[in-house]
Formats: structure tokens, C-alpha cells, sequence
């Protein structure tokens, strides 16, 4: 990997050679720390900030604050994992980059091809929750979710293939109006009422309620494996991507903790509209003239976390064009500052676009897709874990191995059909791989 900037000699030679070179091909450093952070902001916070605060007050009241607090606490090890795979090995294959090294390139095929498989199902699933939260802005109830949910993934298409650096922009916009919007709203149901005495008694049996709940909010905690994605585009990922992941990691915590405090001081346990529209339902009983906004900001939320979304698709996209498991020209580059790869970025709207439509005629609904989308991602982190616990030695390999048996025990729960439509699109992968159709075509170094 060669560094930012070249010798004099070396700038000579790139000029003389540059009329006849072809496109770049790798991605340009440009995301910084400011723009990283905020990618990583709107990969993570999307639907489940929205809804899962009141499902998990519906399910076990006070206590629920105890299973934001626990899954916190449980996505740290994952984190740490992932934080030091990515400064380790940046690249546009993200966790399939990670088990490349560590497993060859076959494993790494049917990775790629249960990934690809898990965005076509989970970013359809993402716009079409936006879809509806468009329905509810005044004067636009009659619009298909559908119709809606395409819109959104064309304007996040546009925003990713403008450029990279643009694309940051628009992204640290979109973390500072989601954050602020949140965080809003949180302040509202806290205030005017009394919060302290809506704490979680302090007690064991309420800490055990607590973790009861754990399955419906960690939803909310994924979305830092899509992050793996883009640290090709890093300035300096082996500095910023620990760092981006701690410093999202506390907004998005603190966001959570806040959200799900004010829906148990607002809102009765067995009001409807907790397990439903938690957030909307805070804000119109603090301040019943400013519901409407709520459908707007949950609009603005879906929107950046598309864009964070549609961003880590067409990354993986171009990274298996690479390597010869999709068509070369989806690796293709601009060539004056190399990004955005725009034939990968096309593709991955016009397949979300038809899974999306896919569901106005009852093919699939949206909570088959949630469903399947997010038990893959769940996969990723023990796959994650699993290559950790192979490149490292000694303690941290201990740990490794330690997240991967936890993490395997718990996807053992899954259900057949979901652990099968993943294992058979591994399979498929590792197949294509071994008959020899994506060989790698990398120079030396690379």
C-alpha cells in the first residue's frame, strides 16, 4: 500500500504514464475523522431507535432501561473486534476482506455472496420503514410505501455516486439533524415530568428483567459490520476507524439510553402506541403541536441511514467485481479522483428498488425481510470473531475464541430457514469460487 504522497520521481513518472493509464483502482482517502464519524452515526442509527425503545418497555416496563444498558455492554467485545480487524486490514470487502486473510480466498467468495444476499433482503427492508414514516407526514398519506421507499434509495443512489467527499458532507449534515432531532425528543419527554422516578429499581430480578429484553434492542446496535465496508476511503484507517468506532459508539449509546428514559417516563406500559410508534408518541404527549415532526425526522433518519447503507453495498459490490465474482465493470472508477464506483452504485438501487416493489404485491413483507437481514448480520460479527481469534496470538486469541463460541450458541436459536438461506448462499459462494471463476488478480503487495 503506498502512502499519500510520492517522491518527486515517482509524480514524474505518474504524469508521463498518465495520458496512457487506464481508471484508478483503488478508492481515494478521502473520509477523515468528522466524516467517518458521522457515516458511522447514520449506518447505526436507523429504525431501530424509532421503534425498539417502546417494544422493549411494552415487554418488560421499567426494567427495559437494564437491556439497553446490557446490550451496550455486550457490543463492546464486538466492537473491539471489529475496531482492530478494520485499522488492521482496510479495504472494500470489509468482513469478507477480513476472511480472506484469514481463510483464503474461497471462504471470502461465499461470504461476498451471502452479504450480497443479506443487503438485497436488509436496505429494501430499511427504505420501505421510511416509506411509511413518509405516509404519515400531512398530505402525503396516500403514497405507496413502496413508491415512497424507491425514492428514497434514488436520492441516496445520487448522494453516494456524486463523490466521496461530497458524499461526507451530505453525511455529517444528515448525523447533525438526526442527533439533533433525537436528542430533541428525548429532552421533551424527560422534561415536565419525573424522570427519576422512572428509573429501574435497582434490584436483581429487574436486572434479569432487563436482559429478557435484550433481543429487541440490539437490532439497534448493529450496523458497525456495514461500516467495515468504506475504510478503503479512509485518509489514515489504522488511526481513525478505532476511533470512529468508540466516538459513534457513545452518541449511539447515549442517544439510546435517553430515547428509551423518556418513553417510560411519558408513556404507560400498556399504551398501544409504545410497541408501535414510540417516539411520535412522546413528543405528541409533551408537546402535542410538534407530533408532525417526528414523521419528518424519522423521513431524514431512513434517508441517512440509506445513504450509510446504499455506501457499504457498493462498496462490497465493487470489491467482488474485483476479484471476479461479479462483472469487471462494476469495479470501474471515476477516473479523475477514484470514486465512486457508479455502475455499483446503480446496480445496487435498481435490485433494492425491485425487492422493495416486490413487496407491493405480497411477495415478501417487510418483517421477512428484517428478519432474515438481521440474523446474516448477526453472522457477520462471529465470522468476524472467528478470523480475529485465527490472525491474533495469545490473549487476544483466547478472546477470539471466546466470542466465537458465544456468538455460535446463540445463532444456534436461529430458525432453520434463516441459518439455511445463509449456509446456502455460503455454499454457493465457496462454488463459484473453487471452479475457478473469480480468481484474484492483484499485483504483488496489493
Amino acid at each position: 500500500m503506498t502512502g499519500p504522497h510520492g517522491t518527486k520521481a515517482a509524480g514524474e513518472a505518474a504524469g508521463a504514464e498518465g495520458a496512457a493509464a487506464g481508471p484508478p483502482t483503488r478508492m481515494a482517502g478521502h473520509l477523515r475523522l468528522p466524516g467517518a464519524v458521522a457515516l458511522a452515526i447514520t449506518i447505526v442509527v436507523g429504525s431501530g431507535a424509532l421503534v425498539s425503545p417502546g417494544i422493549a418497555y411494552h415487554q418488560t416496563g421499567q426494567a427495559a432501561l437494564y437491556a439497553w444498558l446490557v446490550a451496550a455492554a455486550v457490543t463492546v467485545p464486538l466492537l473491539i473486534v471489529f475496531a482492530r480487524l478494520g485499522a488492521d486490514l482496510p479495504g472494500a470487502g470489509g468482513v469478507a476482506g477480513f476472511v480472506q486473510a484469514g481463510f483464503g480466498r474461497s471462504w471470502a467468495a461465499g461470504v461476498e455472496v451471502m452479504l450480497l444476499g443479506t443487503f438485497g433482503l436488509g436496505i429494501p427492508a430499511i427504505a420501505l420503514t421510511g416509506g411509511f414514516y413518509f405516509q404519515q407526514i400531512p398530505g402525503l398519506h396516500g403514497v405507496p410505501a413502496w413508491a415512497a421507499a424507491i425514492g428514497l434509495l434514488a436520492l441516496a443512489g445520487v448522494s453516494v455516486a456524486i463523490g466521496g467527499s461530497v458524499s461526507s458532507r451530505i453525511q455529517i449534515v444528515l448525523a447533525l439533524l438526526m442527533t439533533a432531532g433525537l436528542l430533541a425528543a428525548a429532552v421533551i419527554g424527560l422534561s415536565g415530568g419525573d424522570p427519576v422516578q422512572h428509573l429501574p429499581p435497582a434490584r436483581p430480578e429487574e436486572l434479569a428483567l432487563g436482559v429478557a429484553a435484550l433481543g429487541a434492542v440490539f437490532f439497534a446496535f448493529t450496523g458497525w459490520e456495514m461500516l467495515s465496508f468504506t475504510t478503503e476511503e479512509y485518509a489514515n484507517p489504522r488511526r481513525d476507524f478505532p476511533r470512529v468506532v468508540v466516538i459513534s459508539f457513545l452518541v449511539v449509546t447515549t442517544l439510546y439510553v435517553l430515547l428509551a428514559w423518556a418513553v417510560q417516563t411519558r408513556l404507560a406500559e400498556d399504551d398501544p402506541k409504545a410497541a408501535s410508534s414510540p417516539i411520535h408518541a412522546v413528543v405528541s404527549a409533551a408537546a402535542p403541536g410538534l407530533a408532525w415532526v417526528v414523521s419528518v425526522l424519522g423521513v431524514v433518519i431512513i434517508a441517512a441511514n440509506l445513504v450509510g447503507a446504499v455506501w457499504a453495498a457498493s462498496r462490497l459490490v465493487m470489491s467482488s467485481a474485483r476479484e471476479g465474482l461479479l462483472p469487471r465493470p462494476l469495479a470501474r472508477l471515476s477516473r479523475s479522483a477514484g470514486t465512486p464506483p457508479r455502475n455499483a452504485v446503480a446496480v445496487c438501487v435498481a435490485v433494492f428498488s425491485l425487492m422493495a416493489l416486490a413487496t407491493a404485491s405480497d411477495l415478501l413483507s417487510l418483517s421477512d425481510l428484517l428478519t432474515v437481514a438481521g440474523q446474516n448480520f448477526f453472522l457477520l460479527y462471529l465470522f468476524s470473531a472467528v478470523v480475529y481469534a485465527r490472525l491474533k496470538a495469545g490473549a487476544p486469541r483466547v478472546f477470539g475464541i471466546t466470542i466465537a463460541v458465544l456468538l455460535g450458541l446463540l445463532a444456534l436459536t436461529f430458525g432453520p430457514l434463516q441459518l439455511g438461506y445463509a449456509l446456502a448462499l455460503l455454499v454457493l459462494g465457496w462454488a463459484l469460487s473453487r471452479r475457478g471463476g473469480n480468481r484474484r488478480e492483484a499485483a504483488p503487495g496489493s
